[in-house]
């Protein structure tokens, strides 16, 4: 081992040491179980007993990397243990796109919805990683370079920071080198990123693409060749989409011919895959020949997400002793596993957090807000006007009111109602479920003829498992029976804006992105009070009905 500095962080003006005095492993005294130890990343959400093994792994030198969810009740302990731990400088990873809470961004794509995008995505990234090196975090899997032109799912369209690729590469820099100012390595995602193809969620089946190795080098991998000319990415995440004109038969995640063109433009960090749990992968491999399968065709760091620790390093111990792992790929996955590891301890930490960012990422909220707004109308309606707001909620059983106001922390009713009610005194709101029965739409029709007009809210909660992202039939056809008679005044949106030309035209459409701070400006730009300035990204890709279209 060679010795490297101590790892610290500075909080609140205290200095805290966050490993104990590490040094940095060398290849050459590892043990080949010690080295297969190493191309493993641990996702340490299994409970107490995986904790323990992990531990123990670390102990004894044969654990590369540990993935501990942001949002895990016992993160800070489980991170205690892991720094009391570890003597050498493990990466602690976890997945931050839309940065800390308190200090998130309403989506990746946010970035470019304003006029000072780059000053923002700077700003963003060194925030979140000053932020997350705080508690002991030196990875963080970000930025996203996907990029799209049309609704896709799994949130691949809020994801994404733009649908050109030279803005992608431009922000994506930004954000690196704001992220190793704070103090983390960054990790881009998720390769290859490709364009062409049915766009499946790959949590549950797997997707595939028809991108050649010439249309991904000029497209798709634009922003990845960018960075790497800079030297800005330390890691690659790689996605589980087959691309049948590389290779007809495996996965990105798991095909050395996929995996090699990206090495062949220079890239020399360490690949890591998406979480192997998602159905792309198990439906056709199993929850244990993955790990080896990965590091075989030249990952360097297979997550392990659906089995413990222990079990994903058995699977790695057995891939290596029947012959699939050979020595050559061993030694050169350690190789970029060990200098990851080497970035990561000489990291600088951010002395405390820089005011001027945490106004960055307050603004962006604000001023990413955007509209498509009817000739000879204003984004505003009159303040003092009876309008009936219907603010959509997600179903839960379908009854009156038995309906979930929405699991995030971004889309809460209760804050939307309080709004309205400030801005619009003589107007109304009722809460209306995504799946409305025959009574809930009937109480609507018959309360709607009391008001001027109507104001219609939806949001779309991106989320895994769940497939394509649209507003539901009958919440199309509900505005629709209302916009007959031209009813709705204004259609607000939050999230994929591809969601929202499912409606029917509405002369004024005010699109946010998810968050609660996207949602209280477009409520203050209806009532006149702030200024519609967003730049829609999709812009020449969103096409709204027009007035008198059939849907």
């Amino acid at each position: 081992m060679t010795p490297s500095r101590t790892s610290i962080a500075l909080r609140d003006g205290k200095e805290t040491v966050f490993m104990k005095e590490v040094r940095e492993l060398v290849p050459e005294i590892l043990t080949a179980e010690q080295k297969l130890g190493l191309l493993l990343c641990a996702n340490l959400a299994h409970g107490e007993a995986d904790l323990e093994d992990a531990l123990t792994m670390i102990r004894e030198h044969r654990l590369g990397a540990v993935w501990v969810p942001t949002h895990h009740k016992d993160r800070d302990r489980i991170l205690a243990r892991i720094r009391e731990t570890a003597d050498y400088p493990i990466l602690i990873m976890c997945d931050a796109e839309c940065g800390y809470p308190g200090y998130e961004i309403p989506s990746t794509i946010s970035l470019s919805s304003v006029q000072k995008s780059r000053r923002y995505a700077r700003a963003f990234g060194r925030l979140t990683a000053t932020l997350y090196a705080a508690l002991g975090y030196n990875v963080i899997c970000s930025p996203v370079l996907d990029r799209t032109t049309r609704n896709k799912p799994c949130g691949g369209t809020t994801r994404s920071l733009s649908p050109d690729k030279e803005t992608v590469a431009a922000l994506a820099a930004e954000i690196c080198r704001g992220m190793h100012e704070g103090g983390t390595l960054s990790v881009a995602k998720h390769y290859p990123s490709s364009q062409r193809g049915k766009p499946f969620d790959s949590h549950m089946r797997e997707g595939f693409s028809t991108d050649t190795r010439e249309e991904l080098l000029e497209d798709a991998l634009y922003p990845y060749r960018a960075l790497i000319a800079e030297d800005l990415i330390d890691g690659v995440m790689v996605g589980h989409s087959r691309l049948v004109n590389i290779d007809p038969d495996r996965p990105a995640s798991l095909s050395r011919p996929v995996l090699d063109i990206l090495r062949d433009c220079g890239f020399r960090g360490f690949y890591i895959t998406d979480a192997l749990i998602m159905m792309g992968i198990v439906l056709k491999y199993g929850n244990d020949r993955p790990t080896p399968m990965a590091v075989e065709a030249g990952c360097d760091l297979p997550l392990s997400w659906g089995i413990p620790c222990k079990r994903a390093y058995a699977a790695l111990l057995e891939g290596y002793r029947d012959g699939m792992i050979k020595p050559e790929r061993l030694e050169d996955a350690v190789r970029h596993v060990l200098f990851a590891q080497h970035r990561a301890a000489a990291l600088p930490r951010a002395a405390s957090i820089r005011e001027e960012d945490v106004d960055c990422i307050r603004r962006l909220g604000r001023e990413s807000v955007s509209g498509v707004i009817a000739e000879g109308y204003t984004p505003a309606i009159p303040r003092d006007g009876r309008h009936l707001f219907v603010v959509m909620v997600d179903c839960v059983k379908g009854g009156e009111q038995e309906f979930d106001v929405f699991a995030g922390v971004w889309y809460r009713p209760e804050v939307i109602e309080k709004k309205i009610r400030a801005l619009f005194p003589a107007s109304e709101v009722i809460l209306h479920p995504n799946y409305p029965n025959p009574q809930q739409n009937l109480a609507l029709f018959q309360k709607q003829g009391e008001y001027d007009d109507i104001v219609y809210i939806t949001f779309c909660k991106t989320e895994c498992f769940v497939g394509r992202e649209a507003l539901t039939s009958r919440t199309v056809d509900l505005m629709d029976a209302l916009q007959s008679a031209d009813r709705i005044a204004a259609h607000l949106h939050f999230g994929n804006p591809f969601v929202a030309t499912d409606a029917p035209y509405v002369p004024r459409v005010i699109l946010g992105w998810g968050s609660e701070a996207c949602i209280l400006a477009a409520l203050d730009i209806l009532a006149g009070e702030g200024e519609l300035c967003g730049v829609q990204p999709y812009a020449p890709y969103l096409h709204f009905h027009k007035k008198g279209d059939d849907l």
